[in-house]
């Protein structure tokens, strides 16, 4: 891989008002990042999966080094790349029904939801309302929806697709990657505090119950993939199967791999590529 820049990787830090306290977004800049160039840099916000942090998708998942690789080669254009912190929250406002006793649930798998009821609430809010207005002032950003993109792995793909089908008119694209995805009420498996405890309240969280209301000429560009061994795969096609339905066009991979980093950093240039079609035009 590349080389990189002294200042590659930047920490961004918002006083959030959304979540009472001091959030850190990591921002990936391209080679000669210039505030002063003639056309504004596209923009990928990209999410972390459950309990991770920006740091995964840089340490871990090298998202940087294959960004400037595909620049030096020119097969990717000079893009912005943005880590917002989730925690536990899925990046969403959490329903949060009153009068349930959820530390009895946590009780029951208390190595996976460790500080989960921590690091939840209005996440959504963070996120939409708050790092994407901060990074646009802060940055040489597009503010155009032709000139950013949302994607994430895990929870952070299932986030994505939640932000991006509730209101496409923000998103030019859409990376789901291994999405964690769920049954919801009655059989409820994700966390309840966050999707509710009816189903009514769970589909305004689903992606494949929010697929129904979008579009085919109002939808971003969709890209689903996940690993044949990965848990969570029959769900994954579920929700193929419901962007079927709503006739939402979409790229879908279903390939050898796990619910890891084995899988997930080998797809990173893919991953890239997919998110900056029509960027380097």
């Amino acid at each position: 891989m590349t080389s990189l820049e002294a200042d590659a990787v930047q920490d961004l830090w918002i006083d959030s008002r959304a979540l009472g306290r001091a959030m850190n977004s990591k921002v990936v800049l391209p080679p000669g990042y210039d505030a002063a160039r003639a056309a504004a840099y596209p923009v990928l916000y990209f999410l972390h999966p459950w309990g991770l942090s920006p740091r995964y998708i840089v340490d871990k998942l090298h998202i940087q080094p294959y960004l400037y690789a595909g620049i030096e080669a020119g097969t990717l254009p000079p893009m912005v790349i943005v880590l917002p912190t989730g925690e536990k929250s899925f990046y969403l406002n959490a329903d949060d029904q009153q009068g349930y006793d959820w530390p009895s649930l946590l009780d029951m798998e208390n190595d996976f939801f460790r500080d989960a009821l921590k690091q939840y609430g209005a996440y959504g809010d963070y996120l939409l309302g708050e790092v994407i207005p901060f990074v646009e002032r802060k940055y040489h950003v597009r503010r155009d929806r032709a000139g950013r993109a949302m994607g994430g792995i895990s929870m952070g793909g299932a986030a994505a697709a939640v932000h991006a089908f509730r209101d496409p008119a923000q998103f030019c694209a859409v990376g789901i990657h291994s999405p964690a995805l769920f049954m919801g009420p009655p059989e409820q498996n994700g966390p309840p505090w966050i999707f509710g405890v009816t189903r009514e309240r769970f589909a305004t969280y689903n992606p494949a119950d929010l697929a129904a209301g979008v579009t085919p000429d109002a939808q971003p560009r969709i890209y689903l993939d996940v690993g044949d061994q990965d848990l969570m795969a029959e769900r994954v096609q579920h929700l193929h199967d419901a962007l079927d339905a709503a006739g939402l066009a979409h790229t879908y991979h279903l390939r050898p791999g796990s619910h890891n980093k084995t899988y997930w950093e080998p797809h990173m240039p893919e991953y890239l590529d997919f998110y900056s079609a029509g960027w380097g035009e």
